[in-house]
Order: C-alpha cells, then sequence, then structure tokens
C-alpha cells in the first residue's frame, strides 16, 4: 500500500558499457554529480523521491548498470524528464555513453514493502 511518501511511478535504466573501464569512467563521473548539491536540489525539486545506481554483478560478459528511479507523480516524472534530458545532452555525458546500450521501463507503483 502506499503511504504519504511513496512513489507512485517508477522507471529502471539499464546500460551496457562496451569496456569495463568505460564503466568505470561513467560511475565516477556520477558519483561526482551525486555530491553536487545543486544537483541533488533540482532533483529533488522536480520531486524525485530516490535514485538508486547499481553495478549489475550476475550479468555474463557484460558491463552493467542499472538504475532506478523513483517519482512522487506524473508531474514530477515529467519535470525530471527535462532534467535528465539536459544531463544527456551534456558533452561530458555523451563522450562516456557512446558505444554504450541504453533500454529504459516504465512503471506504475502497485504496491512496496519497506522492511
Amino acid at each position: 500500500m502506499n503511504t504519504k511518501n511513496s512513489a507512485k511511478l517508477s522507471s529502471y535504466t539499464i546500460v551496457d558499457f562496451p569496456t569495463k573501464a568505460q564503466l568505470n569512467l561513467f560511475l565516477k563521473y556520477m558519483e561526482q554529480r551525486n555530491n553536487d548539491m545543486l544537483v541533488i536540489q533540482e532533483m529533488k525539486e522536480a520531486g524525485l523521491i530516490k535514485r538508486v545506481v547499481s553495478q549489475i554483478w550476475n550479468a555474463t560478459n557484460a558491463y552493467r548498470i542499472g538504475i532506478t528511479y523513483e517519482y512522487k507523480d506524473e508531474e514530477s516524472f515529467a519535470k525530471f524528464q527535462l532534467i535528465l534530458k539536459e544531463f544527456m545532452e551534456i558533452s561530458e555525458t555523451k563522450e562516456l555513453l557512446v558505444g554504450a546500450k541504453i533500454s529504459s521501463s516504465r512503471g506504475i507503483v502497485l504496491f512496496e514493502n519497506n522492511f
């Protein structure tokens, strides 16, 4: 059951990199942005509730990460898509994603559990 502060929408993005070195460079770049309080504040103001970046370890012969986003509501999702579009247009982002395969899925949160 959703509570007052829980997400209504979520999305999950998988990024496959051509090399481990490229994956590591991208993770370092993401970590730097994650430590930038202006970036974090912009995401909060858009209504992003949570973002999780994980390295997928059970993929054979792949250099893969998964990024989960949780949004307050439909308006928050739309606002964050503008932020994400700007991020994808940054030259450093483009360079680090050359040759990477990106796929995203989006969903409506039906229920969640916090243990």
